[in-house]
């Protein structure tokens, strides 16, 4: 899967103003997609502050969270903020995705959620089975990633 994908079909839900696409490994994380209306608000300093702590705050957020293991690992953190809705998806415990939207044009949350945890599923259950391993995904993942850029 490539990062030109996972954008692509996140604009084809028609569920919402896409404004950016964020992976992440580590501290790492690469722009994957940021729309026009962003680089309108924000300058390349400001917006890298703001991908940076949605980062942290996505670090945070890991895939394994023992106190809450009798409800199976973490699939996403929905953060409503007044005028943006930030979805982030853990690959692993040092690896996601985050996804943003204009707040006021996502009708339905609770699908568009759905329908990202489905293609990332998707994708990465393909993909982990003619590698073997999630780490192997997350790095292929990165890899792809930057080879988009």
């Amino acid at each position: 899967m490539s990062a030109e994908t996972l954008a692509a079909h996140i604009r084809s839900l028609d569920a919402g103003e896409l404004r950016s696409v964020v992976h992440y490994d580590g501290d790492d994380y690469d722009v994957v997609f940021k729309s026009d209306r962003v680089d309108e608000e924000f300058t390349d300093a400001e917006y890298e502050e703001v991908a940076k702590h949605l980062v942290l705050k996505g670090l945070d957020d890991g895939f394994e969270q023992p106190e809450f293991a009798r409800f199976g690992h973490l699939d996403a953190t929905v953060r409503w903020f007044h005028g943006v809705v930030a979805v982030q998806v853990p690959l692993d415990d040092w690896s996601g995705v985050i996804v943003s939207f204009d707040r006021d044009s996502i009708t339905d949350t609770s699908a568009l959620v759905e329908e990202i945890l489905t293609f990332l599923e998707d994708e990465f259950h393909d993909d982990a089975e003619s590698d073997g391993t999630a780490e192997a995904v997350a790095e292929e993942f990165a890899a792809e990633f930057e080879d988009s850029q």
